[in-house]
């Protein structure tokens, strides 16, 4: 590892499996280690990219060949993990959702701003050009004033996947919208801000689990525009994962990451901000540049902030949910 290369380890390998190659991939970043209680998997991918391997994280905390530890493990034990990494004095790299209550994610936050290090969430969503541009064809005005705002979400979970710790409320944090639907919630609330109302519905309909696995929600903003997400596990396959905006003058659908159509307003020629590759990438142009992160933990707490309130206006018979500004 050069001197000024990064060093990553990568805390939980089921997911965070392909984390590691996203780190071996960007530039300035050096996978020094990986962790995770199964050795079969520890092995793999130290096979696979020549790195160390541990299926005990806490040894990873001293090691000063360690800058940076991307929480890879289940939702509501990212904060646990989180704030033992930041009171070593690693920056945290966490996927989402950021932990599974309001409450225990600003308990990460806290740790993070006292011990003076990042605290950064990765919303892939955010890293995509195609996301990018119609984000930025949002904030230039050129569509005009927003009247629809969409996020869809339709994919297939068996029951073998709810084996686990999937799809209950301690470790998962909910179902359908927080775990599979959260990079939609994230990018409704980056297109669209805080909503002044919220009114959901959700419910069991295909599965033997604690939590939902169809939601759907009604967003009213400041403006008179609205927002509608629905998601579910109940579909036959992973078909369906589309963002659809409008307003006025212009509008865009996205296909998970695909730009499937975009109008703006005189078809003008627009410029989209640079942007990180990756969450990886964004946490080493941050430390190395001094780059702003593109999602950290406050701009993260938005979409658990909005689900929060999705699940206490369906648990409470479609009530109308005033929510705050962020």
């Amino acid at each position: 590892m050069n001197a000024s290369d990064v060093g990553f380890a990568v805390v939980g390998l089921g997911m965070g499996r392909n984390r590691a190659r996203e780190v071996v991939a960007t530039p300035h970043a050096t996978l020094v280690a990986v962790c995770d209680l199964n050795q079969e998997r520890v092995d793999q991918v130290v096979a696979e990219h020549g790195c160390e391997g541990t299926t005990d994280y806490q040894s990873l905390l001293t090691r000063d060949d360690i800058d940076v530890i991307y929480v890879m493990v289940e939702s509501g034990n990212h904060a646990k993990v989180a704030i033992d990494v930041a009171q070593a004095g690693k920056h945290v790299l966490s996927t989402k959702p950021i932990e599974t209550t309001v409450a225990k994610a600003q308990t990460m936050i806290d740790a993070c701003a006292k011990a003076g290090v990042l605290c950064a969430v990765d919303f892939e969503l955010r890293y995509s050009p195609t996301v990018n541009r119609v984000k930025a064809a949002v904030d230039q005005g050129l569509m005009g004033d927003i009247i629809l705002a969409e996020e869809r979400l339709k994919w297939y979970r068996s029951d073998a996947y709810y084996d686990g710790w999937h799809g209950t409320w301690a470790l998962d944090g909910g179902g359908s919208i927080i775990n599979q639907t959260v990079h939609q919630v994230d990018l409704i609330c980056w297109l669209m801000g805080a909503p002044e109302t919220v009114r959901a519905r959700y419910g069991i309909f295909n599965h033997d689990i604690e939590t939902e696995d169809m939601t759907m929600a009604m967003l009213q903003y400041p403006s008179g525009a609205q927002g509608l997400i629905v998601c579910t596990t109940t579909f036959t396959e992973d078909r369906i994962a589309d963002t659809e905006i409008h307003g006025t003058q212009g509008a865009a659908i996205l296909k998970w990451k695909e730009l499937d159509y975009l109008k703006v307003a005189g078809d003008v020629e627009f410029d989209v901000p640079e942007h990180p590759a990756c969450a990886a990438d964004d946490v080493v142009k941050t430390l190395r540049d001094g780059d702003p992160l593109s999602c950290d933990g406050n701009e993260a707490l938005k979409s658990l902030k909005l689900i929060t309130a999705i699940y206490e206006s369906a648990g409470d018979v479609e009530k109308l949910v005033q929510f705050k500004p962020w």
